[in-house]
């Protein structure tokens, strides 16, 4: 490192001793901070200043009337609080005369409000649809930024309008609604009191029905009872009904025997007409008697069923009532009480329908105890009139005999039609016993229903006793009172209220107070970019051996960057300490200084390794660099709102890193996020020197022929590099000592063979380097969207074109060198072999020498320590 030292001291002296140097020294310093501090103090608060913006506003708004909500000019409205809002420079002018302030550019922006606005804003209130527009006029030629805040105001616009709209409804409504609050409190609390009489009245009449559905117990027992009777009474006509079929059987022998002895009748008449008359008179008893019995169990059977059907009658009527007076109360509502009621109604409908079935049965059996009746009428009458033939059959049987005949068919007569309404009988007593069996299970269900059904009854009034309670808790509480009081709106606080329904509560993370502080990073690092760019323009990069003597390539390499690394720092303090001056905002002002100084340093060791590998083409390339990361290191904007191309180069940017972690002095520190950040600076570092010190070598006689020719156009400044170069390879040298005609040859035809292919290569490579960039030039246009990707293409495609004239320069150059070692004769070349072999012995030489020396200060440190 001592040579490097040595050059470095060397360097610094001379620049100290020529006082015209420190005119460049302070300019190489100062200059490029001069950007970062008038953009910082320019972009300082510029949205403090949007009020001399002018925007032309013409309010040709007429209003509108409507029944709610009466006038309203929402135009006016809106122009009253414009007038009011100092954002923007707004100026009231008519329709005409905004739009030509617009055109000619003495106005931003134009706002225009038709006539009819409030009419189709309204329009919503009588049922007519029709959204109002408002014109917006923007020239966007005048300014790039300019738009953005007029559009910005514009929607703000758009929420005044719809604010004042919406207060002047809420507003109408509120009064509206307290109005009509006041009416319903007052009804509420009428209607209070009767709610509490009308509980009360229900809960007597459900009392009522209480006791009548307990009373209904005992009159449906009784009505088993006579169920029971009614059962008995039919038993008992059973029996005499088979009586009866007896003695009108005994009878129809009677008359089948009076029949078949009539013809013998005259020899043996007065005993015969004797004895007829007496069986006729016996079996006319015995009927009569049967028939009486049966008339009389009928007739029992008959009132006992018209009892129970008074009875029945009764009960279906009460429950029907009762019924009713539930449904009045209610009390279907309730989903306990609901199921019992529903059983109920059809229980009792299923009763009133049997009782109806049994009326008519009852007088069914009514009627064919008239029959009976009437048949034991006729067969009295016939047995008399047989006794009456017979009495005056003494007197003349010839006369009598066909009165006697007719007596027995008119008593056969009536045997039948008796028999006829025995069998009718007999038929009604078996439905009579299904509808009294019928009766007493719905009477059985009826009772357990009603039982039920009182019980319900029952919780029910407790319940109303219990909503009577909480209706007069409710009438006295708070709750009701606020209820009412709620009602008595204030349309005023309403109206402001639904202008603004919410407010947004910022709550800035890690807060920077001015605009200025935030654009600090990006416009520090372009300054340090500048300032790294204009030291390698500026100064020489090739390193003279004067009073250093022979240097290797590392170390001419180390020792100029290591000169412009000073500059490069100074640079770093005056740009950095001046933004403190200026009064941006920083959580840590070392750290701040130390992130320029760092991130300065990461810049040049970039710019150097490029400008001295490939000199212009390198400083070129420092130019596309740093317009590339304005955009792509999301200094202005979010790298998410860049195109993709910007956002593939982002994470490869030096700029990301260096701006990242300047912002996270000015802001405040999060995470280790300074520290991933300072890292990539270091890595960019590693991989800038990695490249320089293992490409430039290689480069050397590239680099010496591109600074030939341009020194030969007289126009270039060039410098000319004064790394040792080996012109003539050992390979070579010892292919000449070898054969020295054959390798001539060989050369000679390469060089013919190149010679004429170069010029073809030459404007190949021309055309090529107009036709395609600028047929990516034509795609961008077609495609606005991928402008980003050509423009990387079209970059890349330059470099390819460069690279290529580069490559062919260099083997020209090569060729030359070989045909320049086949003229020299063996002598030449042993000579220029001899060198190299000295040269290298020198360098292991100076190699020991530094080594040894070396050790004698160690050795000498150590004495004057002992």
């Amino acid at each position: 490192m001592r040579p490097v030292v040595r050059s470095l001291k060397r360097d610094i002296r001379r620049m100290v001793t020529v006082p015209a140097a420190w005119i460049v020294i302070i300019g190489l310093l100062f200059v490029p901070a001069l950007y970062a501090w008038f953009n910082i103090v320019g972009f300082w608060d510029p949205y403090s200043n949007t009020g001399k913006i002018r925007v032309a506003v013409a309010n040709e708004d007429q209003g509108a009337t409507k029944d709610i909500i009466g006038f309203i000019n929402v135009g006016t409205t809106v122009e009253n609080q414009l007038r009011a809002n100092d954002q923007l420079g707004w100026y009231f002018v008519s329709a005409d005369q905004a739009q030509k302030d617009v055109e000619r550019g003495q106005a931003y922006a134009a706002i225009v409000i038709p006539s009819d606005f409030s009419q189709k804003l309204t329009g919503i209130v009588d049922g007519t649809y029709s959204k109002p527009n408002v014109q917006y006029y923007v020239n966007e030629r005048n300014n790039a930024i300019a738009p953005k805040i007029t559009g910005a105001g514009a929607n703000t616009l758009d929420q005044q309008i719809n604010s004042a709209f919406v207060s002047t409804v809420a507003q109408t409504l509120s009064a509206k609604i307290s109005s009509t609050g006041r009416s319903i409190s007052d009804i509420l609390q009428s209607n209070r009191s009767d709610l509490k009489d009308k509980i009360s009245a229900a809960r007597d009449q459900l009392g009522e029905a209480e006791q009548t559905l307990k009373g209904m117990d005992g009159r449906i027992d009784a009505a088993k009872e006579k169920v029971s009777g009614a059962r008995n009474s039919l038993s008992s006509a059973d029996s005499s009904l088979s009586d009866l079929n007896s003695a009108l059987s005994q009878a129809d022998q009677l008359v089948n025997d009076t029949r078949s002895t009539l013809s013998t009748f005259s020899t043996n008449m007065s005993g015969a007409l004797d004895g007829l008359a007496n069986h006729a008179t016996d079996a006319t008893a015995k009927a009569s008697a049967a028939g009486g019995a049966i008339n009389g169990g009928v007739q029992g059977a008959t009132t006992t069923i018209n009892g129970l059907l008074t009875e029945g009658q009764s009960i279906n009527q009460t429950n029907g009532d009762i019924l009713r007076q539930l449904q009045s109360l209610g009390i279907a509502q309730l989903p306990t009480a609901s199921q019992a009621l529903q059983d109920l109604s059809t229980q009792n409908s299923q009763v009133g329908q049997t009782l109806a079935n049994l009326s008519n049965l009852n007088g069914s059996l009514a009627t064919t105890s008239n029959s009976i009746t009437q048949a034991l009428a006729t067969l009295q009458n016939s047995s008399q009139t047989l006794s009456n033939s017979a009495a005056q059959a003494r007197s003349g049987i010839g006369d009598q005999l066909p009165a006697i005949s007719n007596a027995l068919d008119q008593m056969s007569t009536a045997s039948a039609n008796l028999r006829s309404a025995i069998a009718v009988l007999q038929g009604q007593r078996e439905q009579m016993n299904g509808l009294l069996d019928q009766l007493t299970a719905l009477l059985d269900s009826t009772k357990t229903t009603l039982a039920q059904s009182a019980t319900n009854v029952s919780a029910l009034m407790n319940d109303l006793g219990s909503a009577q309670g909480d209706i007069s808790a409710i009438s006295s509480s708070n709750a009701i009172q606020s209820l009412s009081g709620s009602m008595n709106l204030n349309p005023e606080k309403i109206a402001e209220f639904m202008a603004a329904p919410t407010s947004i509560q910022t709550q800035a993370v890690f807060p920077v107070a001015t605009y200025g502080s935030a654009m600090t990073p990006l416009f520090t690092n372009l300054a340090l970019w500048i300032g790294a760019f204009s030291l390698v323009v500026i100064l020489k990069l090739e390193v003279d051996d004067e009073e250093v003597g022979p240097m290797s390539s590392v170390q001419r390499y180390m020792s100029r960057w290591m000169l412009l690394a000073l500059f490069a720092l100074g640079q770093a303090v005056v740009v950095s300490i001046g933004d403190l001056i200026i009064g941006i905002q920083t959580v840590s002002k070392l750290a701040f200084v130390g992130t320029a100084m760092i991130s300065s340093l990461t810049y040049l060791s970039i710019i150097y390794m490029l400008a001295t590998c490939f000199q212009h083409i390198g400083k070129g390339l420092c130019v596309v660099i740093v317009m590339l990361q304005i955009p792509g290191a999301a200094g202005l904007y979010p790298i998410e709102m860049m195109p993709s191309f910007f956002r593939f180069l982002y994470p490869l940017f030096p700029f990301t890193y260096g701006i990242n972690a300047m912002r996270e002095t000015v802001g405040g520190f999060y995470d280790h996020a300074y520290i991933r950040a300072i890292g990539v600076l270091a890595i960019h570092v590693a991989i800038s020197f990695t490249i320089g010190l293992a490409l430039r070598p290689y480069l050397v006689n590239l680099n010496a022929m591109v600074t030939r020719d341009l020194s030969r156009s007289g126009l270039f400044i060039s410098e000319a590099t004064r790394v040792p170069s080996s012109r003539f390879r050992l390979s070579q040298i010892v292919s000449v000592l070898a054969d020295h005609d054959s390798y001539s040859r060989s050369v000679s035809r390469r060089v013919r063979t190149f010679e004429r292919r170069y010029p073809r290569m030459r404007r190949a490579a021309l055309v090529f380097g107009i036709v395609v960039p600028a047929l990516l030039a034509v795609l961008s246009v077609t495609s606005v969207t991928e402008v980003p990707i050509m423009l990387g293409l079209w970059i890349v495609w330059i470099l390819a074109i460069i690279a290529f004239l580069i490559a062919i320069e260099f083997v020209r150059e090569s060729l030359e060198r070989q045909q320049l070692l086949t003229n020299m004769n063996d002598s030449d070349v042993r000579s220029l072999l001899q060198r190299r072999a000295h040269g290298a012995a020198a360098l292991f030489a100076s190699a020991g020498k530094k080594s040894a020396s070396a050790g004698d200060e160690e050795a000498a440190e150590e004495g004057s320590e002992k």
